[in-house]
């Protein structure tokens, strides 16, 4: 598990701590190692280089849908010529990873918001605007979004 969130930290711009936070850590794990073959996981989990790494095209692709589940609780399905090379796993479809991942996605703290209909809000909390983030809050302040 720590290679696997040394890993989520590089790519998702999260720490440790937030990471852990979410409650995701083990079911988006059990969904990498479900889908992906065991050498290819295992050369993700020792990659250091993120730039590197999702330019490679072995492990560009479920690098990049560890970051969309980390942030959406979303896997996508791999590309075509992935597949050919390396197999196409029954679950390897577009699909959310649970119910608990969407929630915890990172998506909502980036957004500073909450999951539609997943926590009370109260009475017309959605007719206002998500609430700013404090600066320098941002897990990406200082990032190449690009």
């Amino acid at each position: 598990m720590d290679a696997f969130l040394d890993l989520s930290v590089t790519l998702t711009g999260f720490n440790h701590f937030q990471l852990l936070g979410t409650g995701n850590a083990a079911v988006l794990r059990a969904e990498l190692d479900q889908i992906v073959p065991a050498d290819l996981v295992a050369r993700l989990l020792g990659s250091t280089d993120p730039e590197a790494t999702l330019a490679d095209p072995d492990l560009g692709p479920p690098a990049r849908d560890l970051v969309l589940m980390w942030y959406s609780g979303t896997w996508a399905q791999l590309p075509d010529d992935w597949r050919e090379r390396h197999g196409a796993h029954p679950r390897d479809t577009r699909h959310v990873v649970s119910a608990e991942a969407y929630r915890g996605g990172l998506q909502w703290i980036v957004a500073g918001a909450h999951p539609a209909g997943a926590h009370q809000q109260g009475f017309g909390a959605w007719a206002m605007p998500p609430g700013a983030l404090a600066p320098g809050t941002s897990p990406l302040a200082g990032r190449s979004v690009a």
